[in-house]
């Protein structure tokens, strides 16, 4: 008996192991509830979860970081304190005074930013400044959703087969978690999860599809969007494009277009550079029962992948979100 029980142990312990690798198996290929780092619920929740840093966009004029406070401030020709968010009122009060002045913010240096990942930099110098805005990603959070926690994720990675289940009890956690995804990591949520919406009601969420869903639809009320129509007709038609971002189905496609720049002609025209090459499109921008819809053809592979009708559902000065959701394809172009 003394030799059979090590036997008995050791067979249990492979079956258990054979039973831990199939559940692991069946969490990667359940894509209805599986994500990774360029799923398009990741990139929105990332924005639910990330600072605040559009709160002062006033003054900085990028969603990047906010800065610390209290922070000095020049602003034609008038010295501020600002100590408070209410303050930034005071900033917006005296940008509308006069249409002549340059509005632009000089700060009185060593400042403190805080990054979307709630990181804080001391920054000595505007060109330390204008480079922590280069390097980072432009996106507004979504400040109008609040998640509940904690939330529990389980996570697989297909790379050295490891399986974890963790759990997230804030917003930096989580959003530190999300912008350092691996790309061989696939993470699913465990639902339900309950979020307070726009309405400041407690919505409770029982899937990827309705946790994309109730974010989508707040981005209008608290995301980047920053105007009319014609606004975005002047955003469009200003400058050069790069696509940033296009996820196809369940496949990040987003590489295919690298090099590509786009720009957008008022007469609607497309002209597009790559390298030594130039490629030609056309654009139209319309309304259709209710949606802002931007039309664009090309003439040429693989550009005329995208060829489509794509709904706006936001933009800014730097970055246009389209969306095409019958097929779950999202494009976002940035300002280069």
């Amino acid at each position: 008996m003394k030799k059979v029980l090590p036997f008995v142990l050791t067979l249990f312990g492979f079956f258990l192991l054979v039973s831990c690798q199939e559940e692991e198996n069946t969490i990667v290929q359940d894509t209805t509830q599986n994500l990774n780092t360029t799923s398009p619920t990741t990139k929105f929740l990332s924005r639910v979860a990330q600072n605040n840093t559009s709160v002062d966009n006033v003054v900085d004029g990028t969603s990047v970081f906010r800065v610390k406070l209290p922070v000095q401030i020049t602003l034609n020709s008038v010295n501020l304190t600002l100590n408070t968010v209410a303050d930034y009122q005071l900033v917006s009060d005296l940008k509308a005074a006069s249409t002549s002045d340059d509005d632009v913010v000089n700060y009185t240096f060593p400042i403190t930013v805080s990054l979307r990942n709630f990181e804080e930099i001391t920054v000595n110098n505007l060109t330390q400044l204008n480079t922590i805005i280069t390097q980072n990603e432009d996106l507004s959070d979504i400040s109008c959703i609040t998640i509940l926690y904690p939330l529990t994720i389980n996570e697989y990675d297909s790379e050295n087969q490891i399986a974890n289940v963790l759990t997230m009890n804030s917003d930096s956690q989580l959003i530190n978690y999300l912008i350092n995804l691996n790309i061989s990591v696939f993470y699913s949520i465990n639902y339900p999860i309950s979020l307070i919406n726009p309405s400041n009601q407690n919505v409770v969420i029982n899937s990827n599809l309705e946790l994309k869903d109730v974010i989508e639809s707040a981005i209008g009320q608290c995301g980047s969007n920053s105007g009319s129509t014609d606004d975005f007709i002047d955003v469009l038609t200003s400058g050069n494009w790069r696509i940033s971002y296009y996820h196809e189905g369940d496949d990040d496609e987003t590489s295919t277009f690298n090099g590509f720049v786009f720009t957008f002609n008022i007469n609607n025209t497309i002209t597009i550079t790559k390298d030594s090459s130039t490629y030609n499109g056309t654009w139209l921008f319309y309304e259709d029962d209710g949606l802002d819809i931007l039309e664009i053809d090309f003439e040429d592979d693989p550009l005329d992948d995208l060829d489509d009708d794509w709904e706006l559902f936001e933009f800014s000065s730097t970055l246009i979100q389209l969306k095409e959701e019958g097929d779950n394809e999202y494009l976002s172009f940035t300002k280069i």
